[in-house]
């Protein structure tokens, strides 16, 4: 009885380690992979091989939205 305590108890642990770390995570700034991506896909607009909307599209990607 008492290890199943222990499981339970270990399983919530384990559950707000992850809710903290989806937390820290969300509150970073944009990393720089992603920055980098962004600048790739202005400088295509800008050499007009990508259209504005299809510079959005991508843009929306590449921030998950």
């Amino acid at each position: 009885m008492m290890l199943g305590g222990v499981g339970f108890q270990f399983g919530l642990d384990e559950a707000r380690r992850k809710q903290a770390e989806a937390r820290r995570q969300a509150a970073a700034p944009a990393a720089p992979d992603v920055v980098e991506q962004l600048k790739g896909l202005k400088a295509l607009q800008d050499d007009g091989v990508l259209s504005p909307e299809e510079f959005h599209r991508a843009k929306q990607k590449v921030l998950g939205g």
